[in-house]
């Protein structure tokens, strides 16, 4: 089982001394939503957790690290406040990105070879057409693979642009 380690960022009061308009992450105030930008966090009634009223995200928040820790997510995703926005915290585990990049490439790649290699090893008859028609396979299987690959790329992140599109389309 792999463990992920996040670091954590604690705001000192010299940071927040420095810029009169930061504020620190409270129960007290909304926040815009670290997932899809829309939406406004809101702490959710007789909890320590947060809500997006946008894509209905709920987030344990952490006052102390000045954080919030996505919940309904089977990857764990933190955010810290720097007092304007939020910084996401990458994970320090980079063997699992090069496993899913490596797997995404394979996905992609290896079909559309399997197809190009069938038609090199077994050719048209008439070299007419039926040429073209095999490299149009071959483009089609390439990029149909690699939409497939975007898409699963895109659920494994939760880019913002993929998750507020992901909601408009659901509404």
């Amino acid at each position: 089982m792999l463990s992920m380690t996040y670091q954590r960022n604690y705001l000192s009061a010299s940071d927040l001394s420095d810029d009169i308009t930061l504020r620190a992450l409270n129960y007290h105030d909304t926040y815009t939503c670290p997932v899809c930008g829309h939406g406004e966090l809101s702490v959710l009634t007789l909890t320590d957790a947060f809500a997006c009223g946008f894509c209905r995200h709920i987030f344990a928040a952490d006052l102390n690290a000045q954080s919030v820790q996505m919940i309904d997510s089977v990857q764990p995703m933190v955010w810290f406040w720097t007092g304007k926005r939020w910084q996401h915290q990458r994970r320090s585990d980079g063997n699992v990105t090069v496993v899913v990049w490596s797997f995404a490439l394979a996905i992609a790649c290896l079909p559309a070879l399997l197809v190009m290699l069938s038609n090199y090893m077994f050719p048209p008859i008439d070299s007419g057409g039926i040429h073209q028609f095999s490299i149009i396979w071959t483009v089609a299987t390439l990029l149909a693979h690699a939409g497939i690959v975007l898409w699963l790329i895109a659920e494994h992140y939760q880019w913002p642009w993929y998750v507020t599109a992901k909601i408009k389309l659901s509404r």
